[in-house]
């Protein structure tokens, strides 16, 4: 039986990663993904990615600890990981937002330092953090462009 979950991660990122390290994890999991089933949203903000996967629980749970094992990210944690009616990102085999000046202060209203930690949020708010993300790239026409912030 096939159940369609969402689990959303929180994981350091690297000190040696770098510009073309974000390229390779966007290109390799959007077609990986396409081929899985798998949409999403990965967000990378103050040294942290921030991510959500959406598929059958089976492959969605391959798919994070293939990401457990690599060494771009650290310390990982499941911030939240139920069965959905619906995908909220059915659009993007993944969907990508990287932290700016311009929607800084977005990230961190869900902070309670000067710095945006997922590692310290609640479930409840990761995921209003990701619905309202995803409520501003769809009123923009949001991306999967590797290059553009979708909001």
């Amino acid at each position: 039986m096939t159940v369609l979950v969402r689990l959303l991660y929180a994981s350091k990122v690297s000190p040696n990663f770098g510009p073309m390290d974000m390229r390779d994890i966007l290109e390799s999991s959007r077609r990986n993904n396409v081929e899985q089933g798998i949409t999403g949203l990965l967000i990378m903000a103050d040294g942290h990615f921030f991510q959500a996967l959406e598929g059958d629980r089976k492959v969605v749970n391959s798919t994070y600890i293939k990401i457990l094992k690599d060494v771009r990210h650290s310390a990982s944690i499941i911030l939240s990981s139920q069965e959905v009616d619906k995908r909220q990102f059915s659009g993007w085999s993944m969907g990508y937002v990287l932290s700016t000046e311009k929607n800084r202060p977005l990230f961190l209203s869900y902070s309670a330092g000067k710095y945006f930690d997922p590692l310290a949020m609640r479930s409840a708010a990761a995921e209003s953090l990701l619905a309202e993300i995803d409520g501003y790239a769809r009123q923009l026409g949001g991306t999967e462009s590797a290059t553009d912030t979708v909001i």
